[in-house]
């Protein structure tokens, strides 16, 4: 029976209005434009060639990611290939790594007349411009390498939890009537794998989709930088708002499909009573293997890294990048600041709706809106939100933090409720029941036993929600008024607008240090909360 409150139900669901807004603005400004200016507009964008070229560039990604992160999952799972918990312990580490500093650590490697062709010309004795060296990471190929290295944990994650929830007697039973271990893994394994397998393909095929800072460091014109130029050009923001519209529809769609892949993962779960699974001895093939692994992290963790601080190496002596990095402080301040109130928006969303669905069946309908924000890409997110604060309240504008602190809300809102649904899934039921039957009230029972018992939970969301506000771009870059920049908005403007400076790979570094650290507290001390 259900035991929350029509009132409560109501705040769930009018907390749910930020994420609303901005997709009913984009569809006034559609309608506004007319059948006629939106197609006009779809044509004068080539929306069917652009639609295909992302569409290619997505199913690149994908299956990128799908040979980086699936092997190594299974490896350092089932595997007894040498140092597997340790390869184990790397599996999320590069998601601490921002797609967008990936791709800039890529183009310093391989781009004409960086370190790649600059160590071939110095090799044959002759200079960069005598050398002939073909163009490597920039374009849609470069992109979805990029985009399929940086989300191959994604997929790591999720093969990986798969496999430490299979029902190892299924594969017992498949040795049992005399199969090798190829054959189980083939005819029981793989299919039982194959809901997450498709579950990490259509989270990387779709996050392809809303990518901006890849596809813009690296050249590729997809819709997200469409519509960025369309803001910055101040052209047609009807044709802008159709684009976006479409994007939108996609990405729900893919998401849709990866939300049916998970439920029919549910067959595959162990009872609890299941012993460990049995290792599969690799024989001649563990040098070949842990060679895999090496690779996984040569590519994903140590080379860009590496790279970085060589690049940041040539701004100079410890004390220049010491000064360049002080001079660098109001930037770093805007984005803690930014970051913090937004994760604490985030919660504030989240927390409403997680306790309706945790004390009784509401909360569905609003939850679903919240996931759903999570699907608008940050371009599209800014277009509207910028459109609604000059309408609604134009001095909105002029505050950042306000402004950025909804964006992130809106767009980290969906993780959130999933770890604030899980912090209170540690909270028996009964215990606020107890409370309750003294006499007291629902609040009095939140504050008093649910939210004490469910704070390393919730403290853990809160952490989570910081580390993806402040590594965002699109969105920050789209809504921050002019002299306000954060550090993704320096990295992206001495990559872009100065041209490949060293002082962008000395800001990645401290991105990455800043988002690393909190991540590896998560990793290390509450492993659930990366899937591990």
């Amino acid at each position: 029976p259900s035991r929350g409150g029509g009132f409560g139900r109501l705040v769930a669901t009018l907390l749910t209005v930020p994420v609303a807004l901005p997709l009913l603005y984009l569809v006034l400004l559609a309608l506004q434009a007319g059948p006629a200016r939106l197609w006009t507009g779809l044509v004068r964008a080539d929306a069917a060639p652009l639609s295909a070229r992302v569409a290619l560039l997505a199913a690149g990604a994908t299956l990128w990611a799908l040979a980086l992160g699936a092997p190594w999952a299974w490896l350092v799972a089932r595997t007894d290939v040498p140092g597997r918990r340790f390869f184990r312990w790397l599996g999320p580490l590069p998601l601490a790594i921002p797609p967008y500093v990936g791709a800039l650590a890529y183009v310093f490697l391989l781009a004409p007349r960086q370190l790649l062709h600059r160590a071939l010309a110095a090799a044959s004795g002759r200079s960069v411009y005598d050398t002939p060296f073909p163009d490597l990471i920039y374009g849609p190929w470069g992109a979805a390498f990029v985009l399929g290295t940086f989300t191959a944990p994604y997929v790591f994650l999720n093969v990986h939890g798969a496999l430490g929830r299979l029902d190892p007697g299924l594969e017992d039973a498949a040795r049992g009537l005399g199969h090798g271990p190829r054959a189980v893994f083939r005819r029981v394994t793989l299919p039982l794998l194959r809901p997450a397998l498709t579950a990490g393909a259509l989270l990387v095929f779709g996050y392809a989709w809303v990518d901006f800072g890849v596809v813009s460091l690296l050249r590729v014109r997809t819709f997200t930088t469409v519509v960025y130029t369309y803001l910055l050009a101040g052209l047609d923001l009807g044709a802008a708002a159709g684009l976006s519209l479409v994007l939108v529809l996609i990405v729900w769609a893919t998401l849709g499909l990866q939300g049916r892949a998970l439920g029919r993962a549910r067959y595959t779960q162990r009872d609890g009573r299941a012993g460990a699974a049995a290792i599969v001895p690799l024989g001649r093939w563990r040098p070949l293997a842990l060679l895999y692994l090496g690779l996984v992290v040569g590519l994903t963790l140590v080379l860009p890294l590496g790279v970085l601080a060589y690049q940041a190496a040539a701004i100079g002596s410890p004390a220049a990048l010491g000064a360049f990095l002080l001079d660098q402080a109001p930037h770093l301040w805007n984005s803690l600041r930014a970051a913090a109130a937004g994760s604490a928006l985030c919660l504030l969303l989240a927390a409403p709706v997680a306790w309706q669905g945790w004390r009784g069946r509401g909360g569905a309908v609003a939850g679903a809106f919240l996931q759903a924000g999570y699907a608008i890409p940050g371009t599209v997110l800014g277009l509207s939100l910028i459109g609604l604060a000059l309408a609604l309240v134009p001095a909105l504008y002029e505050r950042p933090i306000p402004l950025l602190a909804g964006a992130y809300a809106v767009l980290f809102a969906a993780p959130a409720l999933q770890g604030v649904r899980a912090a209170l899934a540690q909270v028996p039921p009964s215990m606020e029941e107890a409370v309750r039957a003294l006499g007291r009230g629902p609040l009095v029972a939140a504050v008093r036993v649910v939210v004490p018992l469910a704070w390393p939970g919730i403290a853990s969301t809160w952490l989570l929600g910081f580390i993806l506000a402040l590594r965002e771009l699109a969105a920050t870059i789209v809504l921050r008024p002019a002299g306000f920049d954060t550090l993704p908005v320096r990295i992206w403007t001495y990559s872009t607008e100065v041209g490949l400076d060293p002082r962008a790979a000395a800001l990645a570094l401290l991105l990455v240090a800043l988002v690393g650290v909190p991540w590896l507290l998560l990793t290390v001390r509450r492993p659930g909360a990366t899937g591990l």
